[in-house]
């Protein structure tokens, strides 16, 4: 080879090196626990991540995890950049991992605050939970909120605890609880309050609701550096200006979702109490 041909390709060569990655450019993981259809997750979030991504600089990509258990170790050992997670999941995450850096909590019709339903057929012979021994009931999940921490602490409070169950089973979703009550297979089940209005015209009644347990909150992981965990926070609480944005990216992820807000450890003292006698 030629002294000038050598020479041609040096000066080639950094035309052909790829330019290093920085790590403002790495992409961030939105990860979801599948209360729903990993689809229906997707295509709920992909407002937000669309959002996120360009206020931050940074693409976004929609996860989602094969069960709330996978959720809730995930984010304990701080491999989740952004967490969507139920509120007994942030309980049961902080109890056994320690703190992780809060982002925002959602706001439900104007309320901090949501129910889950108790739920039996229309022409069920069941008027309470007292009424609820003997029968069989179906649950979602065994880490969800409203598909089984609190709607089993009120069921016990009443004399009902699962040993005085005929029978139970955890169904996964919230939608085939519903689905598995209308169809017969069980007497009675539990589902956040947005699955029984989904479902109650076609032949469900609310037995009991639950007392108002605080939303579902983003969570970062522990080791995501201070600058980005302000920039996160900042682009959450800011949809709320963003009229009429603000409606498409929250109510894409929740109907009844009506503002971001400010969120603190202390806001889930009261449920942290509750779950001390759920096992």
């Amino acid at each position: 080879m030629t002294i000038k041909l050598i020479t041609f390709l040096l000066l080639l060569f950094p035309l052909f090196t790829p330019a290093p990655c920085s790590a403002d450019d790495k992409t961030l993981t939105l990860w979801i626990h599948p209360y729903l259809p990993a689809t229906e997750l997707t295509r709920r979030f992909s407002p937000l991540a669309a959002y996120l991504a360009k206020a931050i600089g940074r693409p976004v990509d929609i996860r989602v995890q094969k069960s709330y258990q996978a959720h809730l170790d995930f984010i304990g050992r701080d491999l989740a950049d952004i967490a969507y997670v139920g509120p007994a999941n942030y309980v049961y995450v902080t109890d056994q991992y320690g703190p992780k850096p809060l982002l925002a909590k959602l706001e439900m019709e104007g309320n901090p605050f949501f129910h889950g339903v108790i739920i039996v057929r229309q022409d069920a012979p069941i008027l309470t939970l007292a009424d609820l021994a003997g029968k069989s009931f179906a649950f979602g999940d065994h880490n969800s909120t409203m598909s089984y921490v609190v709607p089993s602490a009120i069921m016990a409070a009443a004399g009902v605890g699962l040993d005085r169950l005929a029978h139970y089973d955890y169904l996964g979703s919230h939608h085939d609880v519903a689905l598995a009550v209308l169809g017969g297979y069980f007497d009675a089940g539990a589902v956040k309050e947005e699955v029984f209005h989904a479902y109650q015209n076609r032949g469900l009644k609310a037995l009991a609701i639950t007392p108002p347990i605080p939303p579902h909150l983003f969570l970062t992981r522990a080791d995501l550096p201070p600058a980005m965990v302000n920039q996160l926070r900042a682009a959450l609480l800011a949809i709320n200006t963003m009229l009429p944005n603000k409606e498409n990216i929250l109510a894409a992820i929740e109907d009844s979702a009506t503002s971001l807000l400010p969120v603190t450890d202390h806001d889930y003292d009261e449920l942290r109490s509750l779950m001390k006698g759920v096992k």
